[in-house]
């Protein structure tokens, strides 16, 4: 019996420059992350880093530059940026009142590109709509892309708390698409279990194929 040809899996590789703008994005999360950060090998680095203010300055940022400003090495300080970022995304998950900015609405944002996943814990000052334009660049060195639209709003209560999560999409939103795929699923011509597995330009050909409307 012939095996089944396994998908290629679309996972973003970021690049040094991604880690080094997203982490400029959110100067106040490494330092956040400074504070909780002791016996790290790059602790000296980030110490430096955040004290020379050298995120805000968007035009000058190079890893060359910092090599050469530190005397750190540019393969050193690649790793250590690789490390800073997913450790920051590791205290999100552990500590997520860190990330809290005061009078906001506390959420739980779920991110999906391809075959690319992320969540990350905030606060933010009003809950979106479905199919809005949500844009996070700090995600981007995670994903390949900080631009998403809003799939669903859930709302849940338990213990004695409520907890709001919202599920994201990367890249722009086709209305048309979406309510295609809908009517696709409500009659059966498109299975969820298809969703799941194919990708998106998969689901669309199948979308082509019916008489949506």
């Amino acid at each position: 019996m012939p095996r089944t040809k396994e998908r290629p899996k679309l996972i973003h590789e970021a690049t040094t420059s991604e880690y080094l703008y997203c982490l400029g994005s959110m100067p106040k999360w490494s330092q956040v992350l400074f504070d909780h950060s002791n016996g790290k090998p790059y602790h000296d680095f980030l110490k430096w880093i955040i004290q020379l203010q050298y995120f805000k300055d968007d035009q000058k940022v190079s890893v060359k530059k910092l090599a050469d400003l530190s005397g750190y090495t540019s393969a050193k300080i690649s790793k250590w940026l690789r490390e800073i970022y997913e450790d920051i995304l590791a205290l999100n998950e552990a500590q997520p009142s860190l990330f809290y900015f005061h009078g906001n609405i506390e959420v739980q944002l779920y991110f999906h590109y391809y075959d690319s996943y992320c969540s990350f814990k905030t606060s933010i000052p009003a809950i979106p709509r479905k199919y809005e334009t949500f844009e996070f660049y700090f995600i981007k060195a995670k994903l390949g892309v900080h631009f998403f639209w809003v799939e669903e709003v859930r709302h849940i209560i338990e213990e004695n708390k409520t907890y709001i999560t919202i599920s994201l999409q990367g890249g722009i939103v086709n209305i048309y698409r979406e309510l295609a795929l809908s009517k696709a699923l409500f009659e059966g011509t498109v299975s969820s279990l298809e969703v799941y597995k194919k990708y998106d330009f998969e689901i669309d050909k199948l979308l082509g194929k019916t008489n949506l409307f």
